[in-house]
């Protein structure tokens, strides 16, 4: 049994074209021997004569005409798809999966996106904000091709999941009329008494904010509390508080203009340390698109950490 395939195909459409197998191939680089058996090959799986060879030239039989047609479509498919492929392959076109915690989907992570994807047209994504909770178990679902959230030191036990720990240290949020501020750099011993806004007590940054205040003998006065740390800034402009926030917050603030709502922002001499996790599936087999991505992002946001002075570090922890 024989089957038509796409080498036959392009052949027959060589040979209709310049109407002669010795210029077809020249053209194809082939023998006009191997041009003349894959026409036959060609014919043999159609169960038809596609030329009429009575002539001194091939004389092409109405059916040709309707296949050269047809040939052209399925050809013309096949390249499409060959280009498509081969732009995925070098990450020029895909889609991805992203994960991404409130505070940097917000404003921070488009941004990088934005940027990211200047040059790349035929991209497409989709970004869902999750609590750092569930972009891990998302992430280590196989669920999407990238995530990035709150380091957990759970992270270091999970089998499915690459995680890379970034951390930085955090700045102080406050009024602009607030009497520390235009200080480049605050002390926590300074902070005894004032009235802070803060995370929930359960969330891991919260608890350690609370231990470096207890260890200079700080009153801790926390009024306001929130589960991520942007919706802490109106308070501070509203002039109704300080926040010990991390460094990456404090970078969207900055893009969205909140510093010009009397928010200012300055170093803490105590070293308090935010820590992020980018998360990668390990069963998932991810696209070069992909790879491009999480790394690109990873390359951000310790370039841009290092520019605000943050003191950014990062290791693979599993």
């Amino acid at each position: 049994m024989y089957w038509m395939n796409l080498h036959h195909l392009s052949v027959f459409r060589e040979v209709m074209s310049t109407g002669s197998m010795s210029e077809a191939a020249k053209n194809l680089g082939r023998t006009q021997p191997a041009i003349s058996l894959a026409l036959k090959s060609l014919e043999t799986s159609l169960g038809i004569t596609l030329f009429d060879r009575d002539t001194r030239n091939l004389k092409p039989v109405p059916e040709a005409y309707y296949l050269l047609a047809e040939a052209d479509s399925l050809l013309g498919q096949m390249s499409r798809l060959q280009r498509t492929m081969k732009r995925i392959q070098v990450g020029e076109q895909g889609e991805v999966q992203l994960a991404v915690m409130p505070g940097v989907s917000t404003v921070l992570f488009p941004e990088f996106l934005s940027d990211f994807l200047q040059s790349r047209p035929e991209i497409g994504l989709s970004l869902h904000t999750r609590s750092s909770t569930q972009l891990r178990e998302l992430v280590s679902s196989q669920g999407v091709d990238f995530g990035f959230g709150d380091f957990d030191e759970d992270h270091s036990r999970t089998e499915q999941t690459h995680v890379t720990k970034i951390s930085a240290n955090s700045y102080l949020a406050m009024p602009g009329e607030h009497v520390l501020s235009g200080s480049k750099e605050v002390s926590l011993v300074d902070l005894d008494g004032v009235t802070l806004g803060a995370m929930q007590p359960d969330h891991r940054f919260s608890k350690k904010v609370e231990a470096a205040l207890a260890q200079v003998s700080n009153r801790n006065n926390v009024r306001f509390r929130s589960q991520t740390v942007l919706p802490l800034l109106k308070f501070v402009g509203a002039g109704q508080c300080c926040a010990i926030v991390d460094p990456l917050t404090m970078l969207s603030a900055k893009l969205i203009g909140t510093t010009q709502k009397n928010v200012t922002f300055c170093k803490l001499t105590e070293e308090v340390r935010y820590e992020y996790a980018v998360l990668v599936p390990k069963l998932r087999r991810l696209s070069p698109l992909s790879r491009q991505l999480a790394s690109a992002w990873n390359e951000y946001v310790m370039v841009e950490l290092e520019k605000i002075g943050a003191n950014p570090l990062q290791e693979k922890v599993a």
